[in-house]
Parts: C-alpha cells; sequence; structure tokens
C-alpha cells in the first residue's frame, strides 16, 4: 500500500463526530454551520483516502472506477460533492438557508416543533425538477451512508491487504508462493521459531493474535448493519 490504511479508518470517525456534533447542535447555530461545513470536508476525503492508500493494490483501479461510477449516479452524493466544492472554492455554506420558494414551509416546521431539524435545499430527485426543503442531517446521514457502504466494499474486497489479520492467513500467503516461514521474517521472528513447535494452523492463528481486528467495525454496524469477520471467526476458518 501508498500508506497505511488506518488514514481510510479515521476519516469516518472523524465525519461521524462532525455528524453527530452537528444532530446535537441548535438550530441557526453558528456552531452547527462549522459542524456541517467539517462534515462534508471530511466526508468527501474518505474517498480520496481510499485511492492514495490502495492506488497500488492489484484491482484497486478497476474496483474504485466502478464505485466511483455508482457514487455518480447517485443524486444526493452528486450534490454533497456540489456542496463541498462551493464551501472550498467559495466559501459558500448552505446549512438553514432558506429560499422564498421554500421560507413559508420552513416557518412552518419552526412554529410546529420546539426543536426545529437542520434543513437544507436539495434537487428533487423524485420530479426531477426544482428543489425541495430537507432535512439536513437526514441527507447527510443518507450520504454518509452510502460512504461507509463503499468502504465496507472496498475492505471486503481487499481485506487480506488491508486487514492484518487477514492478511496473515495461510490462504494469502500461499496466493503469492510465500509461506509462514516468510510472515515470520516479515514481522521480525527467526524463520524457525514456530514450526515443529506447533502445528503450522496453530501457527497462522498465533501470528494474527498479534494484530488488530478491524478498527471500524462499530461504524459498518452502526451504517450498513454489517461488519467484517475476523478469520478465525469465521465459518471454516481459514489457516
Amino acid at each position: 500500500m501508498s500508506q497505511s490504511f488506518g488514514i481510510v479508518e479515521e476519516k469516518p470517525r472523524e465525519a461521524g463526530f462532525f455528524l453527530d456534533s452537528l444532530e446535537a447542535s441548535g438550530c441557526f447555530s453558528l456552531e452547527a454551520r462549522f459542524y456541517f461545513s467539517a462534515f462534508i470536508s471530511a466526508a468527501r476525503s474518505i474517498t480520496l483516502a481510499l485511492q492514495a492508500t490502495l492506488d497500488d493494490a492489484d484491482g484497486f483501479n478497476a474496483w474504485y472506477e466502478q464505485a466511483q461510477a455508482g457514487l455518480k449516479l447517485d443524486p444526493l452524493a452528486r450534490y454533497f460533492v456540489e456542496i463541498r466544492n462551493d464551501s472550498v472554492h467559495k466559501g459558500l455554506n448552505p446549512l438553514d438557508r432558506v429560499t422564498v420558494e421554500h421560507l413559508r414551509e420552513s416557518l412552518l416546521h419552526q412554529l410546529r416543533r420546539t426543536n426545529p431539524p437542520h434543513v437544507i435545499i436539495l434537487p428533487d430527485a423524485a420530479t426531477g425538477k426544482g428543489t425541495t426543503l430537507a432535512d439536513a442531517v437526514r441527507a447527510s446521514s443518507e450520504y454518509f451512508k452510502s460512504l461507509v457502504e463503499l468502504i465496507f466494499d472496498c475492505y471486503e474486497r481487499f481485506k487480506c491487504v488491508v486487514d492484518p489479520r487477514w492478511y496473515f492467513t495461510s490462504e494469502n500467503f500461499v496466493a503469492k508462493g510465500r509461506t509462514i516461514e516468510d510472515a515470520l521474517e516479515e514481522l521480525g521472528f527467526p524463520r524457525a521459531w514456530l514450526p515443529g513447535a506447533v502445528s503450522e494452523t496453530e501457527g497462522w492463528r498465533v501470528l494474527r493474535a498479534q494484530q488488530p481486528p478491524c478498527l471500524i467495525n462499530d461504524i459498518f454496524l452502526r451504517y450498513v448493519g454489517r461488519t467484517i469477520t475476523d478469520p478465525d471467526e469465521a465459518v471454516g476458518a481459514v489457516e
């Protein structure tokens, strides 16, 4: 990898932090605008971090082209990229900014609710024409969910590259024409440290025990309802 996958793992935590902070902030507050701006910036950087980290991984560029094409077909994802670009290049922030067209609707929301939601004006995806007043936190969460799904798919596809516990499996090393002795040497141990002391199957488990599990499974579970299975917990666990 060009750089540590930890950079990618950090980005959704950063974006999620600002999204949660936005949800907890008061409507029309200056802090809310800061949180929204920080969220869209952190969220946009997720795909950039993926590219910078996995650009040299076999099969990544082909996978990323398909993933990017999918995002381009998502009206909400496209719009949030536009918001980020306007924020960076023009200093604009659309949070809680309502046009005359949606002013009456926005005022009704404020009158009917003690804690009115943050709002944002989005293109009307249902009709393909005009705009609609939307809950900004809900729209941001949907956009963020699509990015977390993308990270999950990437992690699942390249887990033997990005996950150290999946990296140190017999299956992965055999595919590369390498052995457990090579794995020992890579970790700084003598090549003859394990052979003869334990079975090879147990040896791989010992090596994996030194490695951390998937560090963002909690985010995957929260937003997409799935997790990356640990190699030692998978059905028919790999050696």
